[in-house]
């Protein structure tokens, strides 16, 4: 179970990183294809992730990797090699803290897809909850009552136009 949770949270710092690397947040959880779009991104060639099938060579270049990322990220050695030997826990300091990659202007502004559906759920169950959205089968005729109400006077402009909108929603 446990590692079940570490594997979710790597991969939600994983999205995190990437999208502060200026990449789509779904690159950073597909297997081998966030390591080719990784060395892409440091090193200009994603095919150089290849290089990691010579052995013992392989263990330098992952500690390069990291160490360059974190360098990415205007932090030291030192962090880097945390990110080889505790990557769970260093993965979120750097997904979850306010850290920017270079200068900042690679961040991606446009919504995930991921993040859009679940802020357009997000917004329909608020919306349900608090009664918007609700068919009133008996708005036309409350529409007749409140233009009555306030052709006599009853309400106010402001009063009226107010209830309007919100009957003309309910419609």
């Amino acid at each position: 179970m446990l590692e079940i949770i570490i594997t979710l949270v790597t991969l939600v710092a994983n999205w995190q990183i990437f999208r502060k690397l200026g990449r789509q947040g779904w690159e950073g959880i597909i297997p081998i294809y966030n390591t080719y779009v990784l060395f892409d991104e440091l090193y200009g060639n994603g095919w150089k992730m290849f290089l990691l099938l010579i052995p013992i060579y392989n263990i330098y270049l992952i500690f390069k990797l990291y160490i360059d990322l974190a360098a990415g990220f205007h932090l030291g050695a030192g962090f880097g090699v945390g990110l080889v030997l505790l990557s769970p826990i260093f993965l979120c300091i750097l997904a979850f803290g306010s850290y920017v990659y270079g200068d900042g202007s690679q961040v991606v502004n446009a919504a995930d897809p991921i993040s859009e559906t679940i802020d357009s759920a997000a917004s329909f169950v608020n919306d349900a909850v608090s009664g918007k959205n609700r068919r009133d089968p008996d708005a036309a005729q409350k529409l007749e009552q409140l233009k009555s109400l306030y052709d006599s006077g009853i309400l106010t402009e402001e009063e009226y136009q107010k209830k309007r909108s919100e009957l003309l929603e309910r419609l």
